[in-house]
């Protein structure tokens, strides 16, 4: 199923738009990251690609900005994480990275397009307003993510 652009920077601009959204350069994006996040996280909710692909393109935007990876890592992570959902329907195990009881979404080459434009716009960004940040070329996913499944808190 396609991704509805539109619905997806409705979604985006909504979670950008709510008040206190932390500081004027990458911590807004983080608070409207956390936003969707735990709209996905609601049952059902998961599976709802339009919100998938705008939570997807916030947290690239997100760990770009603040420098916690380079884009060139970001953009290694989006396409090798869809990679995986690929592999794991192969392998019978649809739902093998799932972060919570909810189902993982399907892999999906929209979904995939906006965490790469989440990338280019949080480099913008980090440029503009975080430069002084200098992020490895490749971070542990450890330290980026937190121990466990490359994924921590994210």
């Amino acid at each position: 199923m396609p991704v509805n652009d539109r619905h997806v920077r409705s979604l985006i601009a909504h979670a950008m738009a709510n008040p206190g959204n932390g500081d004027a350069c990458c911590g807004r994006v983080e608070v409207a990251f956390r936003d969707l996040q735990g709209a996905r996280r609601v049952p059902g909710a998961s599976l709802d690609l339009d919100l998938a692909a705008a939570e997807h393109y916030l947290f690239a935007f997100f760990m770009v900005c603040t420098g916690t990876v380079s884009p060139l890592q970001m953009r290694a992570l989006v396409v090798g994480y869809d990679a995986k959902k690929w592999i794991d329907r192969a392998r019978g195990k649809p739902n093998a990275i799932a972060t919570t009881g909810n189902p993982v979404s399907p892999p999906n080459k929209d979904v995939v397009r906006w965490g790469l434009t989440g990338v280019s716009d949080g480099s913008r960004e980090h440029d503009r307003c975080n430069a002084s940040v200098h992020p490895p070329v490749w971070r542990k996913l450890e330290e980026a993510f937190g121990p466990g499944q490359g994924i921590g808190p994210y």
